[in-house]
């Protein structure tokens, strides 16, 4: 089996605080869900976990950006990494995660490359 990275994009930096406790545990358990339905048939790498929306970007003249200037939606706010035997098996995967019961977020698959 392949790794893929599964790229959790955008979402809303509020949403955590804005929820009710009920709010968050369902949440909380659907992500729980989907992820031991992964991790029974071996398909679970990790399951990552959440970024800050705060933090920095350098570039290699060591210029420092705050990311508060970036565009949430092109923003990385979290990951996961899945195995699968090809791209269109991740792609399934990737189709019914929890990510999309949120506003305003995307999910990239990237496979993961071995090297040597």
């Amino acid at each position: 089996m392949k790794e893929f990275m599964l790229i959790y994009k955008g979402g809303d930096p509020e949403a955590m605080q804005n929820m009710t406790d009920a709010e968050r545990k369902e949440t909380m358990d659907k992500w729980g869900e989907w992820m031991a339905a992964l991790q029974q048939k071996d398909q679970l790498s990790t399951g990552g976990s959440p970024l800050h929306y705060s933090g920095k970007a350098v570039d290699k003249d060591g210029v420092v950006t705050d990311m508060s200037s970036f565009e949430i939606k092109e923003m990385v706010t979290g990951y996961s990494i899945i195995k699968a035997n090809d791209m269109e098996e991740a792609v399934e995967m990737a189709k019914v995660c929890p990510i999309f019961e949120h506003p305003k977020t995307s999910l990239e698959v990237r496979e993961i490359m071995q090297l040597g």
